[in-house]
């Protein structure tokens, strides 16, 4: 039951009215007439009524305690964070020295007559470097490889870089010096033609390179190919990705893209011989670098001290992000022109005398300097240095912004605020995600009893997990399994916390990528530090993915005559991507539960609550192999470890009208 909350004084309008009229024969017996069109009854009722509003202020008081207690437990409104996405900028065209964009360039959306422009500022610099090709190898099987570098340079005769009839993973390797991740890169190809059979608009093949932390290769997404699948003269254009090193292969260290040949999908025609070339030649004409729904304010002059503790000051632009690198206050010293960084503390409780510690408050962006207090024996101290009289006080930079706002969709981003030589163009090819606003008092309250509950330290299984999703704005949602909990294969030991962490996506209208699932070694460390400093000594704490498990639908639904089937259908697979879905699905759309199953009538039961769907026909569940894409049919229920979770993969869906009595 809830603690109910004292009124201070339950006297009403008419209780305050009726005690004044009773008191009038005592302090005026002359007054007699008492209808309420006599002015002392009027003025009797306004002050009545001034009482009430006072009362009804006085009343709320302990809402304000709650607030101001929520301050002294260190309550502060979580600023907004701020969409990313990876912009792609394009040169206007190849050049023979390497171009910067530094970090901090400046793009944005196109502005229109209803919405201002939504401007995204670079996270860090990007070097549209010259690559050098030095090696070229050919191989049948990847294990046995051919040096064709020297034909490449001599151009003396065509190299077949697959079998006479080419089959499934024949390759050809290039391999570059430098590290080529977020370049777009150009491969000017001189071939033969002699791929005959093949389609030229649909190849057979798939460009690659080498992902680190994934330790296979992955795809590389193509933007153009005219060279008809390696069939004449022409150039492939292709955007690499991030996550790719440096690899040794046949002896050789270098960054490596391959073309290999895939085995042809039904209708795909297949080549009958192989491709020969006789040249190829690299440039870079691009690349790819994260930014952020944000805008960067650099050397903010704040105001001079005047000497006193506790001196605030604020920022001209708030909210403020989360301050990276460098990003801090300065304070003038004895030298004019010359500046002291002083570091950002949550607050003031462990900061000496002379320690140069400032306290920013993110969502309003005040700026306060440290407190003088008297102690319990009647002597002052100061928590942290005051700056001296008449210093300058500035801002390196920071950045301000975030919100729902910046999750735009793809290919918005297309306008260069930020002059750079060279660069002709930007585009975004993903939609921008992650971008929250600031935390309502509401939402605080709500959370301030969490904060009490021993949440500094780490010892039960919610303060694991509510303190990996606090160490990092990029974890969704966390899973503590204890000793004696897991699979089978993976049984947490004694002394042992392993924690399952699920990053942050935002995407609910189709599958997410397996890449956008992948827990990044930023995220691991970021967590694995926090906990360290909060858990118990003895304790070791593991953090991991969740071992997903990719769940297919495939549903036959009836519908009345005149109903719209595209929509019906693009309906049923939103509600179905949104439920089966690990960060914001499941029966109570606050992420699928961890180890829970999936049962076949769940499925009947949501497309039946998709509005113009008379009926489900058939539903049809299907488990995803992740690395062969194999599909099982599942009868019944899926069932999946205690550190499984269920997403997404492609859904079918087939509309047909109602049988006709």
């Amino acid at each position: 039951m809830a603690l109910q909350t004292p009124n201070l004084d339950d006297r009403k309008f008419q209780d305050i009215v009726s005690e004044a009229r009773r008191k009038i024969p005592l302090y005026c017996p002359e007054w007699t007439d008492y209808n309420l069109s006599d002015p002392g009854i009027t003025l009797i009722e306004l002050f009545a009524w001034m009482t009430d509003m006072l009362l009804y202020r006085m009343n709320r008081v302990p809402e304000k305690n709650y607030i101001k207690f929520m301050e002294l437990i260190g309550v502060k409104l979580d600023p907004p964070r701020p969409a990313r996405v990876d912009v792609t900028f394009r040169l206007s065209a190849p050049q023979p020295n390497t171009i910067a964009i530094p970090k901090g360039t400046e793009v944005a959306t196109v502005r229109t007559e209803t919405q201002e422009a939504i401007s995204f500022t670079t996270d860090e610099d990007l070097h549209v470097i010259v690559p050098d090709l030095a090696y070229a190898l050919t191989t049948f099987d990847d294990t046995t490889f051919a040096d064709c570098m020297p034909s490449f340079k001599k151009q003396d005769r065509p190299v077949t870089v697959f079998k006479p009839v080419p089959e499934e993973n024949n390759a050809v390797y290039f391999g570059f010096k430098e590290n080529l991740n977020g370049q777009t890169l150009i491969l000017r190809i001189d071939s033969n033609i002699e791929g005959i059979g093949v389609d030229p608009n649909d190849p057979p093949l798939v460009y690659e390179t080498w992902n680190s932390a994934l330790e296979k290769w992955i795809p590389v997404d193509l933007d153009r190919d005219t060279t008809g699948g390696l069939n004449t003269r022409g150039f492939v254009i292709l955007y690499v990705p991030f996550g790719g090193i440096l690899k040794e292969i046949n002896g050789q260290q270098a960054f490596w893209v391959r073309c290999r040949a895939t085995k042809p999908r039904p209708g795909q025609r297949p080549y009958t011989s192989s491709p020969k070339i006789t040249t190829v030649a690299a440039q870079c004409i691009g690349g790819t670098v994260p930014a952020s729904h944000c805008l960067r304010i650099s050397g903010e002059i704040l105001g001079r001290s005047d000497g006193t503790p506790r001196q605030k000051f604020n920022l001209h632009n708030a909210p403020v992000l989360a301050r990276a690198e460098k990003e801090t206050l300065e304070v003038e010293t004895e030298r004019e022109g010359e500046y002291e960084k002083w570091q950002e503390v949550r607050d003031f409780a462990d900061s000496g005398t002379d320690a140069p510690h400032f306290v920013l408050d993110a969502v309003s962006g005040e700026i306060e300097f440290g407190p003088q207090l008297r102690q319990s024996n009647g002597q002052e101290r100061q928590f942290g240095r005051i700056p001296p009289l008449g210093r300058r006080i500035r801002f390196t930079s920071y950045r301000w912004g975030g919100g729902v706002i910046g999750n735009v969709g793809k290919k918005t981003i297309n306008v260069l605020k930020s002059s750079i030589p060279y660069v002709a163009a930007v585009t975004n090819f993903a939609s921008a995600v992650g971008g929250t606003d600031a935390e309502t008092l509401e939402a605080a309250k709500f959370r301030a009893p969490s904060i009490l509950r021993s949440r500094t330290r780490a010892v039960t299984a919610d303060d694991f997990e509510y303190l990996a999703v606090e160490a990092s704005a990029d974890v969704a949602r966390a899973k503590c399994l204890a000793s004696g909990k897991g699979s089978d294969s993976q049984a947490v030991p004694p002394g042992v916390v392993r924690l399952l962490l699920v990053p942050r996506v935002d995407d609910l209208e189709g599958p997410i990528p397996r890449e956008q699932l992948k827990l990044l070694n930023s995220v691991r460390s970021a967590v694995q530090d926090y906990l360290d400093e909060r858990r118990l000594l003895a304790m070791r704490v593991e953090i991991a993915p969740p071992e997903y498990q990719p769940v297919a639908v495939d549903a036959q639904v009836r519908v009345k005559p005149g109903v719209d089937f595209d929509r019906v259908i693009a309906n049923v697979k939103r509600r179905l991507y949104q439920y089966i879905n690990p960060v914001w699905g499941g029966p109570r759309g606050q992420g699928w539960p961890f180890g829970r199953g999936l049962f076949a009538s769940e499925i009947y039961s949501v497309i039946q609550s998709v509005p113009d769907v008379d009926y489900v026909e058939t539903a049809q569940l299907f488990a995803i192999d992740w690395e062969t894409g194999q599909r099982k049919v599942v009868e019944g229920k899926i069932t999946i470890p205690a550190n499984g979770l269920l997403c997404s993969s492609e859904h079918q869906v087939a509309v047909m009208l109602v049988e006709s009595d």
